[in-house]
């Protein structure tokens, strides 16, 4: 069991090291990853998909909690890097509705609160 804090506060994933499988759950799935809630800590999530990148050379399948449920392990360096790279202001959103925007980066797309006016 991985603490990986973020998403909710008590977010894990499960890694089955004998057989390279990382069961993500909500930490990373195709498709839209909610990080909108109250709950929500984005600072929290930066440091979970790091440390769920330095998995990467260890994983061989990734198996999130929604949408297709496998990816390649790849996708967990670019998970950090692209969350990163939100993070910098180095991504441009778009209005989801609702207070909300999407960012895409790649194959990763994240939904979080709008910035400040934003709707």
């Amino acid at each position: 069991m991985i603490a990986t804090p973020g998403h909710t506060p008590d977010s894990i994933c499960l890694f089955d090291r004998a057989n390279g499988l990382l069961f993500s759950g909500d930490t990373y799935y195709p498709g839209p990853i909610w990080l909108f809630r109250p709950e929500t800590n984005l600072v929290a999530y930066g440091k979970s998909v790091r440390k769920l990148a330095g998995l990467q050379p260890q994983v061989r399948l990734v198996l999130g909690a929604h949408n297709v449920p496998v990816a390649p392990p790849d996708v967990l360096g670019e998970l950090a890097a692209a969350f990163e790279k939100v993070q910098a202001g180095q991504v441009q959103y778009r209005p989801a509705g609702e207070g909300k925007v999407i960012y895409e980066v790649g194959s990763v797309t994240f939904l979080m609160r709008s910035p400040t006016g934003v709707r």
